[in-house]
């Protein structure tokens, strides 16, 4: 499904209209039927932004802007494809945080935010960026102080937006932490900012937390459920003796799991597993929820 994405000033910038172009066309030639984001706002898709562009084209070449709509809805073949204009910010992000450029990094962002939705940058920017940070240090090609310095511009970046989100008071606390030892927080760090969209309560500890730290926390806070990241095998004993505690002294909490290398073991961690996508995540988080459809 081609999900709207792209607010009305976004668009007019890529395709080379003003927005009141944009407004009056939609009215008076029904060109286009964009979605309403929650506050009303015009969130247009990448097709939306394909058809313009093909109508702008055309009516360069002569045409008026009806006859360019009437050619367009013909049943002729075009091998337009829309283009998702989130891939070229999302790759000058990249470099800009590999290179330890923060100054270029946050014009980057405030373009993508001036540009799109915020669920556009979330899912469509920053969640692609951190796996493929998360990769690329897997494999070798940067190095661990690369996705340090990624994560902590992203995490401070983003911490203060994610405050902005109204908490759901029907939907419970989430306490997510990286396992005893692990220092990975990305993986984590998405999923706290989708826990957050969804109104959930979320408090991130983020890594270095001890198992008679965590505990105590964990024992002050009463979370419906803690949440634990763990990327690196070595790091399963502690992850093991942090659940154990957990259940132990504080019964009442329900544990999720996710990472590597925990998604390595299924028979071992069973239903404490998040998954790794949008359905498996709701899906688990149902049992938190079971009255509100989450």
């Amino acid at each position: 499904m081609d999900r709207g994405k792209y607010n009305i000033k976004a668009v007019a910038a890529l395709v080379g209209l003003n927005p009141t172009t944009i407004r009056a066309w939609e009215r008076r030639y029904q060109v286009l039927d964009p979605d309403r984001s929650e506050s009303g706002h015009r969130i247009y898709s990448d097709n939306d932004v394909a058809k313009l562009r093909w109508i702008v084209d055309k009516q360069k070449e002569g045409l008026s802007v009806s006859k360019a709509i009437q050619l367009y809805e013909m049943p002729v073949n075009r091998t337009e494809v829309p283009i998702d204009y989130g891939i070229e910010l999302r790759d000058q992000l990249f470099e800009a945080l590999t290179n330890f450029e923060e100054r270029h990094a946050h014009d980057i962002m405030n373009k993508a935010f001036s540009m799109f939705s915020f669920d556009k940058v979330i899912q469509d920017i920053v969640g692609p960026l951190l796996h493929e940070i998360g990769m690329r240090w897997e494999k070798g090609t940067i190095t661990i102080a690369h996705e340090h310095f990624a994560t902590a511009f992203l995490r401070a970046r983003l911490s203060t937006l994610s405050l902005q989100m109204p908490i759901n008071p029907f939907l419970p606390r989430i306490l997510c932490v990286c396992a005893p030892e692990e220092e990975h927080e990305l993986g984590l760090l998405f999923f706290t900012l989708y826990l957050r969209q969804s109104g959930f309560d979320v408090i991130f500890l983020g890594a270095g937390i001890p198992v008679p730290d965590l505990v105590t926390v964990t024992k002050q806070l009463t979370p419906r459920a803690v949440v634990l990241s763990c990327t690196i095998s070595d790091h399963l004993k502690d992850l093991d003796e942090a659940i154990e505690q957990i259940q132990k002294q504080a019964p009442q909490t329900e544990i999720g799991l996710g990472g590597y290398a925990v998604d390595q073991h299924p028979e071992k961690y069973g239903d404490m597993l998040l998954g790794s996508d949008d359905n498996s995540w709701k899906s688990w988080l149902s049992r938190l929820t079971p009255t509100t459809g989450v």
